[in-house]
Formats: structure tokens, sequence, C-alpha cells
């Protein structure tokens, strides 16, 4: 039953009755478990609904399959119809069967009309199927007063009807793959040095491919592989780069220009000097470094002519940003595949995609950089990533001087002081890049490029600081 009570009346006359949660728990009131998904109907299914209605109707729909032992038992659909000039928005719930199960307003929005959400309206429509008429003086008595709000509900549940017919009934394995996805596919895929793992609210064929590309894009960007390209460019200077590996290299210029430098892809020489690339290390000299300095430097990787050139003797190490770049182009095979709930875990950079059911958001745990299974806080990521650079792992010691992987490549030293930096984002690549160089120039280069930011010292009783949008649970 609508509760009245609860009725809230906007300033432009519109009227709220219902969530989508409260819609969907009075249309689905024993389900085990409801799945929500974003419905775009095929070409074919959008025709064939419209054929069947003799009228044009929307593609997209909110849909939510009912699940009871394992097996689906009604679909609902929340849609919206025009009433004078506005629309109203409705849920219709159907059972397999192709009868009407319930019909709620979540939504009017004219300044008359909304008697049309009341029960002694609503309830006629229970039991309808396709075959019945649904229009006024055939089998439904309209409210006076209300009489072009009651059309929209009557077209409405018709072209629900019409949709769950075409697209659940009339074709079941649409049905069944959602009862399948009703539990996350969780597979994994070795890349780039770390083991990547997708969870996902979706067609397991989606995760795979998207974790097929992770692997493609580590046979790109690897400076491990000697058959990547990356490595070919490394080796030979100069060639014709494909889409891909330009896409990549446009973004370590626009991150490299956006930190100031703090991070950049032409580290690689540093990294070999220090050593380690091979984990042969050492502590070079200052002559050293500073011959390996005029190596390095975003203007050293020259466009022109449709070629890339390498200058100066630089090499790229795509180290600081590489997982994150795979992370962004797995969420976006994921999308396109329609999956909407999903977590890219690549180690060090991890995105949300959505949220899972019934939650606000992916829970990502900050670890302690001085203790492993201490966690300092949470974050909940809703279409965020995070990533996290950090020197408690990759070091070495000379004269009880500890020395990090992660050099500051306007110094050519590795950089002090700091024991981890993680990044809030909206992209992958974004967070990853931002996570060293944040590290390298501090905390205010976050406040400067737009992200949250966390800044642990190497110093286990210094307070951690954080930007004023870093809010942990």
């Amino acid at each position: 039953m609508i509760l009245w009570a609860l009725l809230l009346a906007c300033q432009d006359g519109a009227q709220v009755f219902l969530s989508e949660e409260e819609a969907v728990k009075i249309v689905f009131r024993h389900g085990e478990k409801v799945v929500r998904r974003e419905l775009l109907l095929p070409v074919e299914v959008h025709a064939a609904v419209e054929d069947r209605l003799k009228r044009r109707v929307e593609n997209r729909y909110r849909s939510f399959v009912e699940i009871r032992n394992g097996e689906a038992t009604g679909v609902a659909l929340i849609t919206d119809e025009v009433t004078k000039t506005l629309t109203m928005t409705f849920i219709v719930g159907v059972d397999l069967q192709g009868r009407v199960i319930d019909v709620a307003v979540l939504e009017h929005r004219e300044k008359i009309g909304a008697d049309s959400a009341k029960r002694k309206f609503l309830d006629q429509l229970l039991g309808k199927t396709l075959r019945d008429p649904i229009r006024r003086k055939k089998d439904m008595l309209h409210v006076v007063g209300a009489t072009m709000s009651c059309d929209a509900v009557m077209r409405g549940t018709r072209k629900v009807l019409a949709v769950v017919q075409e697209y659940f009934l009339d074709r079941p394995e649409n049905l069944h793959a959602i009862v399948q996805e009703a539990d996350p596919v969780v597979q994994q895929r070795y890349g780039m040095g770390s083991l990547c793992t997708i969870t996902a609210y979706g067609p397991k064929a989606a995760v795979e491919q998207a974790l097929d590309d992770v692997r493609r894009w580590d046979g790109i960007l690897s400076n491990y592989l000697e058959e990547s390209e990356l490595s070919q460019l490394n080796r030979e200077r100069s060639l014709h780069p494909s889409t891909d590996l330009t896409a990549f290299l446009r973004d370590c210029r626009k991150y490299s220009d956006l930190s100031d430098g703090a991070f950049d892809v032409t580290v690689a020489p540093l990294v070999d000097l220090w050593g380690f690339r091979n984990r042969k290390y050492r502590v070079p000299s200052s002559a050293e470094i500073e011959a390996t300095l005029r190596k390095i430097g975003r203007d050293h990787v020259v466009f022109e002519n449709g070629s890339v050139r390498l200058i100066d003797g630089t090499t790229l190490d795509p180290g600081a940003i590489g997982k994150g770049f795979a992370v962004d182009r797995a969420v976006e095979i994921l999308k396109k595949a329609g999956v909407n709930s999903a977590f890219v875990d690549f180690g060090s950079s991890v995105f949300g995609l959505g949220t899972p059911p019934g939650e606000e958001g992916w829970r990502v745990a900050i670890r302690d950089p001085f203790q492993k299974e201490r966690v300092l806080g949470s974050l909940r990521l809703k279409d965020a990533s995070v990533s996290t650079s950090g020197n408690y792992e990759k070091f070495f010691e000379v004269d009880g001087r500890k020395y990090g992987h992660i050099l500051d490549p306007r110094t050519g030293i590795p950089v002090e002081g700091v024991a981890s930096v993680s990044v809030l984002a909206s992209t992958a690549t974004a967070s990853d890049a931002f996570s060293t160089a944040i590290f390298v120039g501090g905390l205010d280069l976050a406040r400067r490029a737009g992200v949250e930011a966390l800044w642990i010292p190497a110093d286990p009783n210094a307070e951690p600081r954080m930007t004023d949008g870093w809010v942990p649970e």
C-alpha cells in the first residue's frame, strides 16, 4: 500500500511517492533475491515491441528479476510515460505467464492527476495480460480529474508487458543469463607482473574478454618482453606506433604535464642506473646521475609524421601508469558488454564500477605500510579508482640507508621521507599516475590536480596527511 502520509510535494508540483528500492519491494514481496539490470533492447527486439504496440517507445529500461530457489519468478520494469506535458515514473511487475503482478507509482510530475497513483485505480491492472485491451471504457475505469495520468499508466503497462514478452518470455535465454549472473563472476589472469582479478555481476564472457585485453596490453607495454611494441621502440628508437601505443604515450605526456614532470615515463635510464630493473642494486655517483638525467624528460618522446622517436638515449618504463591504463581499458570492455557492477583489482590499482548489490560502493582497504596485516581504513568506490605507490616492498639498503624504487625524474635519486601515497580519482590511469607523481612531488600536487590523496610519511610515528575529500570509513 502507498503511504500517502509520506508523500513529498516538490516546488514544481511533482509528487514523489516511492524510491526505487521501495517500489521494487512492493512488486516483489517474497523474492529471495532481486537482480537489477540496465536493459538496452537489441534492435530487433525494440522493433518487435513497437510493432506490437503500434507506437514509438524507448529502448532503455531499469529492469529487475525476482529469483526464488535459483529460478526466476518475475520481471519488473521502471518506465516513464507522458501525462499532459510532463512525465510520471512507475514500476510494473510481470510474472512468467505474462500477467501483471503489481503496479506502483514512484513519481508524478504534473500538478494534477496524482490520484492515478491510488490503489483503487492501480488494482484494476492486476492479472492483466497483452490479450487485454487495458484501455479506458474498455476494461479500465479511470479516476475523474486524472484522466491523462490514468491513460499514461495504462499505456505504460501495455508497454512493459510487450517488452517482457519480447525480451524475456519469447527469448528465455535472456532470463536464464540473468539468473546465472545473479552471483558474481570471479576470474583471474596474470599480467604486468601481477595478478588481475575481476569480480563482476555480468556475463562470464565479458569478464574473460576484459582479462584477455589486460594480457594484450601487457604484450604492448611490457619493457621486459622483447616482442612487445614498447620494447621495440626502446630498441629501435623510432617506429610507426599502433593506435594503442599512441594512446598510451599521449596519456603519459598528459600526466607528465599535469604533474610538472613528477611523473615521467622516460625514467627508465634512472631505473637501470640504480639497478632496480635487474636487481643489481648500486648507488651511482653524482656524475653518473647527472649524465643520466640528460636522457630524462617528456620532451624526449617526439611525434612527427606518424612516427614516434626517442631522443638523447632515453627509454621508457611504463611501471607507474601501465596497470592503471590497462584497468581502464578492461572497464571499458565490461561497460560495452552491459556490465554495470564490477570490481577490477590489479594489485596496486583498482576500479569499482557501479556498486555491488545492496551496497553503497565497493569496499577497498588501505593497508598500513609499516604493518602489512593492519588496515588504516577503507573507502567505498563507485565509478572510481584507487591506486597506491609505496617504497615498503621494493628497496635496498647500503650502510644502513634505505633506497626505494620510486625515483624523482627531476633529481635522479630515490624519494625519501614518504612511505606510501594512495590516490582516489575517476579513472585508474589518473590514480596510478598521480600516486607516483604525488609520492615524488608532494601532497599539494593532489589539490592542483583535483584528486584526493592519502600521504603517509616514512616516520611511523608521524601523522599521515590527506586532502579534504579523502574521507575513509
